[in-house]
């Protein structure tokens, strides 16, 4: 038996640890979240689903564990000391290895690194 956990609309956010990836209902959502990838920003159609406790150890599929990473970005994480933390506003943090920055840091997602407000709104 697995655990399915659904959105008001009945769209899967959580199918537990039983599943590694992440259903097409959870990458949309990951994807209205993230926009694309959360550390250099490429288009979110270039992206995988990222487990941010990973899934062999135990980590869920669900969205409070989840980003998008593309290739290269998931490199840096797994092999480069990049860790990504799921923040207080629901949405990844990057904390970026000593070598880029001693203190360790965090920093919000890509997308909402570069946010601009709209000036010209009414």
């Amino acid at each position: 038996m697995t655990k399915i956990i659904l959105d008001p609309n009945g769209v899967p956010l959580s199918v537990g640890e039983e599943k590694r990836f992440f259903t097409p209902g959870q990458r949309k959502a990951l994807l209205v979240r993230d926009r694309g990838c959360i550390k250099c920003g490429a288009h979110a159609g270039r992206c995988q689903g990222h487990h941010l406790h990973h899934w062999a150890d135990g980590g869920p599929t669900d969205l409070d564990n989840g980003c998008l990473l593309c290739t290269s970005c998931h490199d840096d994480v797994h092999h480069h000391g990049w860790d990504i933390i799921m923040g207080f506003d629901r949405h990844p943090w990057l904390i970026p290895p000593a070598s880029v920055d001693p203190k360790r840091r965090p920093v919000p997602s890509y997308h909402r690194r570069t946010m601009r407000l709209d000036d010209t709104a009414a």
